[in-house]
């Protein structure tokens, strides 16, 4: 007899990603979404089909599903007491809410908790914002890595790309049989490798995109321009990365690759402006951008791709970007040039995120004079400017 495993979040990557590997390690899923009309489908037709996005053909199919929508509380509460996995896929921001259902209808039930979410440490994170301190949940924290396209219509069927992977902490419960797609590992550097290579590099290269007029990711690999770029920003990350634990540099080689096999799949149609969205959390300290722009800089290596990043985002309007207004907004950009030349090109190392809890902002800059600048390009704001601090350090091999 199958386990039961309660997922929450029907869309592409719970259908087309998630499922399929519950139903592998003999679970029966349950799908539970606000949305009715997806629901109802999915407890109509109690199955789907997964295509390839590349040949068409048949992935894999997924039977003997059903689905609860999350108002019906009484199906929950049964199925959350019937249940010994709980998984997600509804977004970071709402991982929390799952959580607290799942605390509140299951007391004293020993069950495990998966976020596959695209966030640093998801499950644990939950745990931790929900106060909770019992110990029948098991919380696992993984690594997800799948693009799945902008479905052509609203059946259940789903088309995906046939890369995907998890990667699940080494120090947590052996919840899954490792397979092509699933593996266990050492979860800080592979989550850092994959929020810097493929999404911090997907970031950069999807406002070069945007200042180059293109629509999707795979057109930046088509022309000479573009695909130079492309071959120096990829570079870059995987350098970063290199620099955190120094693996076998030929197998972040053939990462690095892969990716730019992903990212060059015309088949996929990812548009720019989706990646590009939500600046202010990517472009946030210790993210996919700043992470490895950092560590670049500390040992002297070359970031003239995050440059020109730092240009773009300086020199041109993506207001038709989702969350780059509140971005542009709760920013400040620092440049250096050389001085007293003012005729000389300023090298911005911004932009960086200042909101009303702001206390300081790290940065590094090397030079004998420092002229600073400060302003703001928002129309009809009022803003204060409190007491001014600048603390110097000596840098450099001369100490």
């Amino acid at each position: 007899m199958n386990k039961l495993a309660l997922h929450f979040g029907a869309g592409n990557i719970g259908r087309g990603f998630i499922a399929p590997v519950l139903i592998e390690n003999n679970y029966d899923v349950i799908f539970v979404d606000v949305d009715k009309s997806l629901i109802n489908k999915i407890k109509k037709e109690k199955h789907f089909d997964i295509k390839l996005i590349e040949s068409k053909n048949l992935y894999k199919s997924v039977e003997n599903i059903d689905g609860i929508n999350l108002s019906d509380e009484e199906e929950l509460n049964k199925a959350l007491n019937q249940c010994s996995l709980v998984t997600t896929s509804v977004g970071p921001n709402h991982v929390g809410e799952v959580l607290k259902i799942v605390i509140n209808n299951a007391k004293n039930r020993e069950l495990n908790f998966i976020a596959f979410e695209n966030q640093y440490r998801s499950s644990t994170t939950s745990k931790i914002k929900c106060d909770y301190k019992e110990n029948n949940i098991k919380f696992t924290d993984v690594v997800v890595d799948k693009i799945i396209p902008k479905q052509e219509s609203n059946e259940l069927d789903i088309f995906v790309e046939e890369y995907g992977m998890i990667l699940i902490d080494e120090n947590h419960e052996k919840i899954f049989k490792e397979s092509e797609i699933v593996r266990y590992g050492d979860y800080e550097y592979e989550f850092r490798k994959k929020l810097w290579m493929l999404n911090g590099y997907h970031l950069c290269l999807s406002y070069f995109g945007l200042a180059n007029n293109l629509k999707y990711v795979h057109e930046l690999f088509i022309n000479k321009k573009t695909k130079d770029f492309t071959e120096k920003m990829g570079k870059e990350f995987l350098d970063s990365v290199f620099l955190l634990k120094n693996e076998d540099r030929v197998q972040l080689e053939r990462f690095m690759d892969t990716i730019h096999k992903r990212f060059s799949n015309s088949m996929i149609n990812d548009e720019l402006r989706r990646v590009a969205r939500n600046p202010l959390i990517k472009f946030a300290k210790n993210e996919r951008f700043h992470g490895p722009l950092d560590l670049l800089i500390d040992n002297d290596k070359s970031i003239e791709s995050f440059k020109q990043i730092l240009d773009i985002l300086y020199e041109y309007d993506f207001s038709f970007v989702e969350g780059y207004k509140e971005f542009k907004d709760k920013i400040i950009y620092l440049s250096v040039k050389n001085f007293p030349a003012d005729d000389s090109t300023a090298t911005n190392l911004s932009p960086f995120t200042i909101t009303s809890s702001t206390t300081k902002v790290d940065t590094r800059a090397r030079g004998r004079y420092a002229n600073i600048k400060i302003e703001n390009t928002g129309a009809g704001e009022s803003w204060r400017f409190g007491t001014f601090q600048v603390d110097l350090q000596p840098d450099g091999r001369r100490g």
